[in-house]
């Protein structure tokens, strides 16, 4: 189950939304709409309890599975399983996907930025929009190849 966890997509979409969350709230700050204190007491309740589970699931995880380690810091998605040619391809291919996915998808949102008032929050709902598009397309197609 909590291999389950730590390679599943799901856990990097939410550390993606995390991300943009974190970075509305900097800019909230940034212009004054919200106060420097409001927004770290915000912060501080998203980012402590996600850093805290991620050290805590990657620990547990490390311990049951020592050969098969995981960094903290780690750079590659877990999602990416190579152990085999067959999930090698497997991987190609939600990759490839992906890579279409986005070749089509950053023209068209480089078009809705430009037609847009100029706000941030558009421009992050975009780049969610993307993000979490890709997050689908990749795991459609892991999941498409997988039942096989």
């Amino acid at each position: 189950m909590l291999t389950r966890i730590i390679r599943s997509p799901l856990l990097s979409l939410t550390l993606f939304l995390s991300t943009l969350g974190l970075a509305y709230l900097l800019k909230l700050m940034l212009t004054g709409e919200l106060s420097t204190t409001t927004g770290r007491i915000y912060c501080a309740i998203f980012v402590i309890p996600l850093g805290v589970l991620w050290v805590l699931l990657v620990r547990t995880y490390n311990r049951r599975n020592p050969k098969d380690r995981i960094s903290v810091w780690a750079v590659i998605p877990f999602e990416i399983r190579e152990v085999d040619e067959g999930q090698q391809w497997i991987s190609f291919k939600a990759c490839r996907n992906v890579y279409i996915y986005y070749g089509c998808g950053l023209p068209f949102a480089a078009i809705i930025i430009l037609l847009i008032p100029p706000n941030a929050v558009y421009t992050l709902i975009t780049f969610g929009l993307l993000g979490l598009g890709q997050f689908l397309v990749y795991g459609l197609t892991m999941w498409k190849y997988s039942r096989v």
